[in-house]
């Protein structure tokens, strides 16, 4: 598992990560190009989306496009082709291109649900085959706010995946194909920004109803105090979900009043939005027969599950399966990290000091 440390200015930040992962360039620029290929067939749409995005992070995300010129910089790749590399999975939602989510698990528990009501959030992530070899853990102090420790790929900037800071609040995302969608800030840009910026998850939501998001995914939240929360991102509405019995799962589809029926799956692709849900609905199953007992042993059974709709997803027919787990223990500000599927991988931990 590559370990980046990342300090300064969010430019210095991309410089330190295109240089601590400079060896893996190769599998970089076949990512991107594999990405890219089909959306470049498009022409003229994409390139209009491509500039109101840049426009809109010029402005509101300095951070991210800092960071996305150092790393360009440093990987000796051009700023315009990573930049749209960035953007594809958006591309990809605005053009009704997903005919499958690329997946991800995320649940949280505090409280009573938990074993000495220790809070802790997990993300089984499901992502494409190609970032396997590309995924790193990275410790960052950035020149202005909180340090944290987050789970990325090489070559993506921000918090590409979940994250925890030295006060304790965590955050990870989902996927989530969507018709709510504008150019707005993206899930890894907000995810940096809570993590440097915010210390608690009521914070956390004031910070995310006065943003204007991309849209097309989830964020699941859980702090220090054992406050638990789903915020579901779209462009011009937000879904506020609230833990029940101090739980909360989010898989790749909305289920607030507000976004619920923005899924483009629910319309095109009938069974893959079925089958986010029965992850859900399994999730929370298993997290109820755990209640009170959860724990760091019980949430790596969890993580590991195999039944009639797995969390733990191995589907080499398809583009993605589960590449990591990651469970955060923000009181003891610890990460156990398996690098690879759960029901057979090990665990790392990583600690916020």
């Amino acid at each position: 598992m590559r370990v980046l440390s990342l300090h300064g200015n969010h430019y210095q930040m991309g410089l330190q990560h295109g240089r601590q992962v400079y060896d893996l360039r190769p599998m970089i620029l076949t990512s991107i190009g594999t990405r890219l290929e089909g959306l470049n067939r498009t022409g003229g749409l994409i390139a209009e989306a491509i500039g109101q995005v840049e426009q809109a992070w010029n402005e509101n995300a300095r951070s991210t496009m800092d960071m996305l010129k150092g790393i360009a910089e440093k990987l000796e790749i051009p700023f315009t082709q990573l930049f749209q590399y960035t953007v594809a999975s958006y591309l990809d939602d605005l053009l009704l291109a997903k005919t499958q989510t690329d997946g991800c698990t995320g649940w949280a528990a505090a409280r009573s649900a938990t074993h000495e009501g220790i809070p802790m959030l997990v993300k089984n992530r499901d992502y494409f085959e190609a970032h396997i070899p590309m995924r790193a853990i990275a410790y960052a102090r950035p020149q202005t706010g909180y340090r944290y420790i987050y789970a990325t790929s090489a070559g993506s900037p921000g918090v590409f995946s979940s994250g925890m800071n030295e006060r304790g609040l965590v955050v990870a995302d989902t996927h989530v194909p969507s018709r709510d969608i504008g150019p707005g800030l993206a899930r890894f840009t907000l995810m940096m920004d809570l993590l440097e910026q915010v210390s608690s998850v009521p914070q956390a939501i004031a910070f995310l109803k006065s943003s204007t998001c991309m849209g097309a995914g989830n964020l699941i939240l859980v702090d220090a105090e054992g406050e638990i929360v789903v915020i579901e991102n779209g462009f011009r509405r937000c879904g506020i979900v609230e833990s029940t019995n101090d739980t909360a799962v989010t898989t790749n589809h909305f289920v607030s009043a507000v976004l619920r029926d923005q899924h483009i799956l629910k319309i095109n692709v009938r069974e893959t939005y079925d089958e986010t849900r029965d992850r859900y609905a399994t999730a929370k199953s298993l997290l109820e027969q755990s209640h009170a007992t959860l724990d760091l042993k019980q949430a790596k059974k969890i993580a590991a599950y195999h039944g009639e709709t797995a969390l733990c997803r191995h589907r080499p027919q398809n583009d993605a399966d589960t590449i990591s787990a990651a469970i955060y223990l923000p009181v003891q500000r610890e990460l156990a990290f398996c690098n690879g599927w759960p029901c057979q991988g090990s665990y790392e931990t990583y600690r916020l000091t």
